[in-house]
């Protein structure tokens, strides 16, 4: 009876060993002809592998240990694209392994069709997993561009309209325009990431956009441009997300609900989060800022709604700005042309003006702030309503002056929604409302800087 038990188990630990060994042998991409010696082009082999795993109703694609060169490569429903520990899939150094691509469902950013590195549209049960890396090349001559919204320079990964999206435990580092956005997706899963990405313009570092049904955990994010974004750059609105125990550290905004904003936000909870100083030595945002601009960045100013948005143990260090929650109406439905111009003001005749309700910010630590306060402002006849921020200390090393006081600010709804737009670091240190309604501030309390004349709060009618 012993023996029979012993057995079983030495014949299940053989089942379950012989299942992980067919599971990790997968595809492997050399037997399609690839060649990891970061020189040859391995796109049609990597491509191959892919359809072929696809084909024979899914399984894994592996990288198993070198540097893989490859153009645009697209995922297919249930393939896992396994970059083991040792493997680098590392972007091409030729622009025309990047084809653009039309995406099949409209927004704002898609006025036009873009290149990516790793693609996926209209596809289902996907997985990027394995510990190795993916280098989009994006400090390449071949992908220099001094437009800040180029087309020409492929996302690091694009996925549009896809379902049940896993992506965990890789390492992404130089893209050439956003490190991964994912479009229009539901079901999605990103964690264990570590994203470095400093040298083009338009580095974020991870972008959800018009997706719904979101898990975003224990990453860590360093980026040029903004490090954590949640978009609504179509008309599907950005919701049922949950963002947990992440490090971020940005040359621009730190976590960020904006700017494309046509579709709105609802029922998102962020938490437990630290941002810290970039260890980039280089600065590649055109603002010029190595400390950061803003670090929890709320913004609906293209016609969606912003409800329910949940912020709580937020840890920051070495920004200009803590918070910053923006109602507008720019309505851009375009992103080339988002600046503020008074040409792009109602694009859309028949889209609403956006509605930012219903916000509960909890439990901040902010140090060594710039001289810009808590910023919360609607425009005439559209307030910004019920925002309770409450359980805050922030302490700022960076004093106004006295014409900080007497200064114009710049209120116009219709300009591109960030800290800088207002030409004034603000009649106080601590907060600052115009058209609000229901604001309500519990256990709030700012050091100001050393000789700062302005008073704690001000709400501006």
């Amino acid at each position: 009876m012993v023996f029979f038990k012993h057995t079983l188990l030495i014949s299940i630990f053989l089942i379950g060993f012989l299942y992980a060994s067919c599971q990790t042998v997968g595809h492997k991409v050399e037997n399609y002809g690839a060649r990891a010696d970061a020189i040859t082009d391995n796109t049609a082999a990597i491509q191959k592998a892919i359809d072929d795993c696809h084909e024979k109703g899914g399984g894994t694609v592996i990288l198993t240990n070198g540097i893989y060169l490859s153009g645009t490569i697209h995922l297919k429903s249930n393939v896992v694209l396994h970059i083991a520990h040792a493997a680098t899939l590392k972007a091409i150094q030729n622009a025309e392994a990047f084809p653009r691509i039309q995406g099949g469902i409209p927004s704002r950013m898609d006025k036009v069709p873009w290149k990516a590195f790793i693609r996926a549209e209209n596809v289902s049960n996907i997985s990027i997993t394995g510990g190795g890396t993916i280098d989009g090349s994006g400090d390449a001559t071949v992908f220099a561009n001094s437009h800040a919204d180029s087309p020409e320079r492929p996302y690091g990964i694009l996925m549009i309209n896809c379902e049940n999206v896993r992506v965990e435990n890789v390492y992404m580092h130089s893209s050439a325009f956003w490190m991964q956005r994912y479009f229009h997706c539901t079901g999605v899963k990103i964690s264990g990431i570590q994203v470095f990405n400093h040298v083009n313009l338009n580095n974020d570092g991870l972008d959800i956009d018009s997706s719904q049904d979101v898990i975003v955990s224990d990453c860590i994010i360093d980026s040029s441009d903004d490090a954590l974004v949640i978009k609504s750059e179509g008309k599907r609105q950005a919701k049922n997300i949950v963002v947990t125990n992440c490090i971020l550290a940005t040359h621009a905004s730190a976590i960020k609900l904006g700017t494309g904003s046509v579709g709105g936000y609802e029922h998102i909870s962020i938490s437990n989060i630290v941002i810290r100083k970039s260890k980039a030595t280089e600065v590649v945002h055109p603002l010029g800022l190595a400390h950061g601009l803003t670090g929890i960045d709320l913004t609906a100013v293209d016609g969606g709604a912003m409800r329910n948005i949940q912020i709580s143990n937020v840890s920051m260090d070495g920004l200009e700005n803590p918070i910053h929650i923006r109602l507008g109406n720019r309505q851009s439905d375009d992103v080339s042309r988002q600046s503020g111009n008074m040409d792009d003001v109602k694009v859309e005749n028949d889209r609403a003006v956006s509605v930012v309700e219903d916000i509960l910010i909890t439990n901040i630590m902010a140090k060594n702030m710039g001289a810009y306060p808590v910023v919360i402002a609607g425009f005439q006849d559209h307030p910004v309503k019920r925002v309770t921020i409450k359980d805050v200390i922030i302490q700022s090393s960076v004093a106004g002056d006295e014409k900080d006081i007497e200064r114009t600010i710049n209120w116009e709804p219709h300009w591109y929604p960030f800290i800088y737009i207002y030409n004034s670091r603000m009649p106080a240190y601590g907060i600052v409302t115009h058209h609000t309604e229901d604001i309500v501030l519990e256990n709030f309390k700012v050091i100001p800087a050393q000789g700062d004349p302005r008073p704690e709060a001000v709400h501006i009618h």
